[in-house]
């Protein structure tokens, strides 16, 4: 558990993040727009930077009394591409990293990386150089050498952007695996990566928390909010000029528009998506 108490940070007198309450556990998901403070909230979990005010707790413990360094065994974070030592196996850059990192002895650290590149299922290809590898793997790889350590926490900004769809799922696999033993922190644009992975929901708008909670109850703010309609393929180019649409189903001929009204429908009888409750509560829908 990573609870988040009233923490602000600010910028020359401008507020970034704003008595941000957060409690941070299982496979947990950061949503919001660009400019929305995900970034530095990551960065502050990761103790790449102080924060104004408020107080960081893991498992009941403040961080902010404690040393960087302290800080940083617990927590691993992994940036959307991880691509050092091009000219390196997978295999050899890890053990280079296990060493830096501290692990003695050379069989040692070969034990280590075996069992971290079998973790992320990387074993055959252990002997690929990095620059061979796909953009997916790379990230693995990143994934195995924060493993090394053995954190607690490990964050990820972006996990699956530009990663094509077997990938995207190969990834999407491996970070609910991991999700079993690490609290992880996921800052995604892609709802969906949100919605297959993430056991709590924390919806970010400039600087401040507009949501949390589970993704049903994410979806739920969208209850009898949520309509739709069937038109005929000709009609649709009204349709894209309202700015209330939030999904297009074609039905051969025909499409299927679901939107947001403003105020609550009795009669909607549509099963709102994750992005449906998140664009309810990013339009300001009350």
């Amino acid at each position: 558990m990573i609870e988040l108490k009233q923490v602000t940070k600010s910028y020359r007198k401008k507020h970034v993040l704003h008595e941000l309450s957060l409690k941070i556990e299982g496979v947990y998901g950061l949503l919001g727009p660009n400019g929305a403070g995900k970034t530095t909230l990551m960065k502050i979990l990761c103790g790449l930077t102080s924060l104004s005010k408020g107080d960081i707790q893991i498992d009941g413990r403040s961080v902010m009394k404690r040393k960087y360094a302290d800080v940083a065994r617990q927590v691993g974070f992994l940036p959307q591409d991880f691509n050092i030592y091009p000219e390196l196996t997978a295999k050899d850059v890890l053990l280079h990293l296990a060493l830096l990192q501290g692990i003695s002895g050379e069989m040692e650290r070969l034990k280590r990386v075996n069992e971290v590149l079998q973790r992320v299922n990387l074993l055959e290809h252990a002997d690929t150089y990095m620059r061979e590898l796909s953009g997916g793997m790379r990230r693995r790889v990143g994934i195995a050498q924060l493993l090394l350590r053995k954190p607690q926490i490990l964050i990820f900004d972006e996990p699956t952007a530009g990663l094509d769809i077997e990938e995207r799922i190969r990834f999407r696999n491996l970070l609910r695996e991991l999700g079993d033993d690490h609290t992880i922190v996921i800052s995604s644009h892609i709802v969906e990566d949100i919605e297959f992975l993430c056991t709590k929901i924390g919806i970010l708008r400039q600087g401040n928390i507009q949501f949390e909670g589970t993704p049903q109850q994410l979806k739920s703010k969208a209850n009898g909010y949520l309509m739709r309609t069937i038109i005929p393929t000709e009609c649709l180019s009204s349709w894209m000029k309202d700015n209330r649409v939030v999904h297009l189903i074609e039905h051969g001929n025909q499409i299927e528009v679901r939107y947001l009204e403003e105020m609550l429908q009795p009669s909607s009888d549509v099963e709102p998506r994750l992005i449906d409750g998140y664009l309810k509560i990013m339009r300001g829908i009350q």
